[in-house]
């Protein structure tokens, strides 16, 4: 019998033993509160939305480097990388751009950058909470929702609302052997009589990993500065006026390559700036509440490589810049409608913009000299506007039945300027012996769409909850794949502006129990993608003879599966959680199966908490990553070996040290303590030579003075 088998039996038999063990049991009272799902504050419990959430007591516990690495053992989450830092979700084999990231309720990530959402243009340091759901928020958030949507939630400002100035300052450090990383953040929260502010000033040092063979993982490395803002100031008891800062420069962030000796590989730049103007009411004339925002965030990197030639005796020197930046702002009102229901609605606009170039430069081993030169604009200047409306209504139609039900319009306008794409060729005395140019026509494109959702909660008992879920989502097609020439010697991606959205029906049904002593949930999901986008190759080349390959609308898509997790607790101190999922996409037409899809995955875990001396908190728990193998690739990918990974936690807190010191952490982490040597399926573009971390140490400090 497999491992995977056994522990699908033992995650089973735990399920059935503490629901048939419970049923005389107390509710647990200690309900979690998510914004997400509804925009609104809900409990969990409470809401047929599939979503899963991520504390900031866990987050101190796991002492993450990355959001990718804070929601990893989410079932139904995954994450295709190259590298640690150039992450992307995968949601019920959804990813990529179809997955929607939002930072403190506001799309940042998915604007230009969606294909690499994790990039830490944020401190995790700075997060409190990340919430997650699963399914398509389309009906809610707009575009990009189609798999779902992760909202990363940074700290609450505190004190504004005390009569007397008070003031807080925060330590936070960490260290990872793998990659002698460090991690350093400063942190001052101050206010009183109705102002009050968060300042967090960090920095991240991060060498090249090791596997679990021991070797260096070239062009791995990360170093990152980054400064964040946050203020509020109270207008009245019931309004407020809000503002927050961004900045984060990084500075080198490495990007592995299949040939190991590539000497340098890396992002030299890559730096954020965001800035955020907002006003909240509450119990605001008809308006239960009010939240209104405007942002701009701009971007900008710079990539530099160079890349040995299997194939011929030169080398490759790439360089890029893309500057990229958005405006936007969004307005959203809660509107109690007597007992039964409460309506939602609201609007956002958003401008971005984008701007490039590259050039390639190919030269001879033997002497340096300039064999070839390629230079062309990745990304051309183009823009995209974005118009977008929804409304939700939540009805209490009886008091075990309760029914939401919204639906949003989407429009976008998209243009670009053509641009040239210049192949210049030298003989070894540096003579130019032959120059071509192409030029890429862009035609303006608009895209619109209406998208709906319908959840039922129904209340069987206190302790079960049914859901069910219809709803459908969408994605338009980003700056990228309608308008982009990108590529080299070797093969060139250019976008197609006629590209149609993509469109998707999902179906789930589930159910969520709570008692005191036992929290679960599962879910069954299908969803269908029509118009599905991905990358064929052309039979003419767009220049010279290079192999071109294009963005079309390929297939029509389906995907179904399942995902659920339970916590059990045997006693006060004890418990044992796990989690499991399956998903298996398919082209509807051909029956192919669709590419960066998880096999069958879970965790189990055990973990003991207690107290010392009644006031100090320690906790130590062993966890396994297990991953079945993937015998169903999709026709361009290689079969993975199955691979199970164990990770030890345990740490403590003290609440308080000396007199001037208190609210002290003290963690300590080693994840992959088998030192395993594996490989993920879902690897960015099918990378499977980039092997994940070996054993690695964590040590993590947090105090408050």
């Amino acid at each position: 019998m497999s491992i995977f088998c056994r522990f699908t039996i033992t995650f089973c038999f735990i399920l059935s033993f503490a629901i048939n063990g419970l049923a005389e049991d107390n509710v647990y009272l200690m309900d979690t509160i998510v914004v997400t799902a509804t925009r609104s504050e809900d409990n969990t419990f409470d809401v047929p939305t599939p979503i899963s959430t991520i504390d900031e007591q866990r987050l101190q516990e796991t002492a993450p480097a990355s959001i990718a690495d804070a929601i990893a053992d989410i079932p139904g989450v995954s994450m295709e990388s190259a590298g640690s830092w150039e992450t992307s979700p995968v949601i019920r084999g959804l990813g990529q751009n179809r997955v929607l990231v939002l930072y403190d309720g506001d799309r940042e990530t998915n604007l230009w950058a969606g294909r690499m959402p994790f990039t830490p243009f944020m401190d995790m340091g700075s997060v409190s909470r990340i919430e997650v759901v699963k399914g398509p928020a389309s009906a809610l958030y707009g575009t990009d929702a189609l798999g779902g949507v992760i909202n990363i939630i940074t700290r609450e400002v505190e004190f504004s609302e005390g009569d007397q100035w008070q003031m807080e300052n925060t330590i936070k450090g960490r260290y990872s052997s793998t990659d002698n990383g460090w991690f350093g953040r400063y942190e001052l929260a101050a206010g009183g009589k109705g102002l009050g502010f968060l300042l967090g000033i960090s920095g991240r040092d991060v060498e090249n990993y090791t596997d679990g063979n021991g070797d260096e993982i070239n062009n791995s490395q990360f170093e990152n500065r980054n400064l964040d803002l946050k203020a509020r100031y109270a207008l009245s008891d019931k309004q407020g006026l809000t503002a927050s800062l961004r900045i984060n420069q990084i500075d080198d962030m490495g990007v592995p390559q299949k040939d190991p000796s590539a000497p340098y590989s890396h992002f030299d730049r890559f730096d954020t700036n965001s800035y955020k103007l907002g006003y909240e009411a509450t119990d605001l004339s008809f308006f239960e509440n009010l939240k209104a925002r405007i942002y701009y965030v701009d971007q900008d990197r710079s990539f530099k490589g160079r890349f040995p030639s299997s194939s011929s005796p030169v080398y490759n020197l790439k360089s890029n810049d893309i500057e990229t930046s958005a405006i936007g702002g969004s307005f959203q009102g809660l509107i109690p409608l007597g007992d039964r229901h409460g309506l939602t609605a609201g609007f956002e606009a958003v401008r971005e913009g984008t701007d490039s170039t590259e050039t390639q430069l190919i030269q001879r081993n033997s002497n340096d000299s300039l064999a070839r030169r390629l230079k062309f604009q990745p990304v051309p200047d183009a823009e995209r506007y974005h118009y977008g409306a929804f409304v939700q209504d939540e009805m209490h139609l009886m008091p075990k039945l309760t029914l939401i039900a919204g639906g949003r319009y989407d429009y976008f306008d998209a243009s670009a300027k053509d641009i040239e794409f210049t192949d210049s060729r030298y003989n070894a005395s540096g003579a130019q012996t032959s120059s071509s140019s192409e030029i890429n026509d862009f035609s303006d494109a608009d895209d619109s769409a209406a998208t709906f959702n319908i959840g039922l909660l129904y209340r069987l008992t206190e302790h079960y909850h049914l859901t069910a879920n219809v709803g459908s989502g969408f994605r338009a097609p980003d700056i990228f794949e309608r308008f982009s020439t990108r590529g080299g010697g070797s093969q060139i991606l250019i976008g197609d502006p006629d590209l149609d959205p993509e469109y998707s029906y999902n179906y789930d049904v589930g159910m969520k129990v709570r008692y005191s002593r036992f929290q679960g949930s599962f879910n069954l999901f299908y969803t269908r993608v029509d118009d599905y986008i991905d990358t064929v190759l052309q039979d003419t080349s767009f220049i010279s003879d290079i192999p071109t390959y294009k963005y079309v609308n390929v297939q029509d898509a389906e995907l179904y599966g399942f995902d659920g997790e339970a916590q059990f607790a045997f006693t006060d101190s004890f418990s044992v959680f796990g989690t499991i999922s399956s998903v298996v996409g398919k082209d509807r037409d051909s029956g192919d199966r669709l590419n960066n899809i998880p096999p069958l995955n879970g965790t189990l875990g055990v973990r003991w908490e207690s107290h010392l001396y009644d006031t100090m908190r320690y906790w130590i728990e062993l966890s396994g990553d297990l991953y079945a193998r993937q015998n169903h690739p999709a026709p361009d990918e290689d079969k993975t070996p199955g691979y199970a990974v164990f990770n030890l936690r345990t740490g403590l807190d003290i609440p308080t040290v000396w007199s001037a010191i208190h609210d002290m952490q003290l963690t300590l982490n080693i994840e992959n303590i088998l030192d395993k040597y594996y490989l993920s399926h879902l690897r960015k573009d099918d990378m499977d030579f980039i092997p994940e971390p070996g054993i690695n140490i964590i040590a993590a400090v947090q105090f408050g003075f």
